[in-house]
């Protein structure tokens, strides 16, 4: 596991009348602190690609369908440094995958129907200065190969 990256399994609880599971809480031991929440959707084919903060970190939740998210560790005092790792997480199955500021990510649909990523990250959006530094696919940054041709950013 990328130093830092958690991938926590949700509680569902379910009856007659559907399904109800916690994301996140202010007294959970992942929680660090709040800045908004926002929907992100990918639609199949597409690959919303390499970015990384380097002040926020990202809370992410598939809410619908599957998606592939790819973390890539450029952090050099990292134990887990060049590091690539996968996560295909399915809405059925929901989890919350905490990404460490400086990791660079990214995140595919996986099937034929958009999916739906919820984020929780830590900061504001700041549409002037943002926390945002994106590579292209074909980053030799990045030792992922699967997304260097695709279409995507």
């Amino acid at each position: 596991m990328i130093e830092g990256a958690i991938l926590k399994k949700l509680t569902v609880h379910k009856d007659e009348r559907g399904r109800l599971f916690e994301i996140m809480r202010s007294d959970d031991e992942m929680f660090e602190k709040f800045g908004q929440c926002y929907i992100t959707v990918c639609n199949p084919g597409w690959v919303k690609g390499w970015h990384f903060h380097k002040k926020q970190v990202d809370f992410f939740c598939v809410l619908r369908g599957k998606s592939r998210i790819v973390l890539c560790d450029k952090r050099k005092k990292s134990t887990t440094y060049d590091n690539v790792e996968e996560f295909v997480i399915c809405a059925d199955e929901p989890s919350v995958l905490r990404i460490p500021k400086g990791v660079i990510h990214g995140f595919e649909t996986v099937g034929d129907e958009p999916s739906w990523i919820m984020n929780m990250p830590t900061r504001l959006y700041n549409r002037a200065k943002p926390d945002e530094f994106r590579l292209p696919l074909d980053s030799g940054e990045v030792k992922y190969e699967p997304w260097k041709t695709r279409k995507g950013w």
